[in-house]
C-alpha cells in the first residue's frame, strides 16, 4: 500500500512541476505581437497580386493567431505590412541510372517589411527561404504532381507561421 502511495505521490509531484516551469506546446495560445502591430494593413507586390492566396494566409493567421485587426486599403495612419510576392522553383536534385530524373528539390522564398503610416521602417525586409526535396515517379506522374502541390502549400503555410514569429519577436 505505501509503494502505491508513494508512487501517486511521485506522479503528482512531477506533473505538478511541469505544470509549474510554464511548459507549452508551441502553436498554443496567441502570438504577442507588439502594441504598435495591433492594426495593420497587408499588401502584395509582385508576382500573383490579384487574388494572391500567401496574403489571404497572413491576415487570416495574423487575425487568428495573433488579434490583430487587418485594416482596409482606406485606412492610412496604420503600419503597412508589405508581402514582396513569393516565388516558388524547382530544380532536378538527382538522375537514376538511366539519366532520368528521379528527385527535384523545390524552393520558396518570401520577403516581408513592416512600415509605419510615414514611411518609416518598423521591420526591416527580411527573407524566409524554405526547401524540401521530393522523389519523382515517371510512372505515377499525377500523384507526384499533387505531392508537388501539396509540398508548395505546406512551405506557404510553414512561411506564414514564421512570418507571425518574426513579427512577434520584434520590438521597439
Amino acid at each position: 500500500m505505501s509503494k502505491r502511495l508513494l508512487t501517486l505521490f511521485a506522479c503528482f509531484f512531477l506533473s505538478a512541476l511541469l505544470a509549474g516551469c510554464g511548459f507549452q506546446l508551441r502553436g498554443q495560445g496567441k502570438a504577442g505581437l507588439s502594441p504598435e502591430l495591433s492594426v495593420l494593413r497587408v499588401r502584395t507586390i509582385g508576382e500573383n497580386v490579384p487574388g494572391n492566396e500567401l496574403r489571404r494566409e497572413v491576415e487570416r493567421a495574423l487575425n487568428v493567431q495573433a488579434d490583430v485587426r487587418i485594416a482596409p486599403e482606406a485606412e492610412n495612419a496604420i503600419p503597412i505590412l508589405t508581402l514582396y510576392g513569393e516565388q516558388s522553383n524547382s530544380r532536378v536534385l538527382s538522375y537514376d541510372e538511366d539519366r532520368n530524373v528521379s528527385e527535384f528539390l523545390l524552393r520558396y522564398r518570401v520577403d516581408f517589411d513592416v512600415r509605419d503610416a510615414a514611411g518609416e521602417k518598423m521591420v526591416d525586409r527580411q527573407t524566409i527561404v524554405l526547401q524540401r526535396d521530393y522523389t519523382f515517379d515517371r510512372l505515377n506522374v499525377l500523384a507526384k504532381e499533387r505531392e508537388e502541390q501539396e509540398l508548395r502549400q505546406q512551405m506557404r503555410q510553414e512561411a506564414v507561421q514564421q512570418i507571425i514569429r518574426r513579427l512577434a519577436s520584434w520590438s521597439r
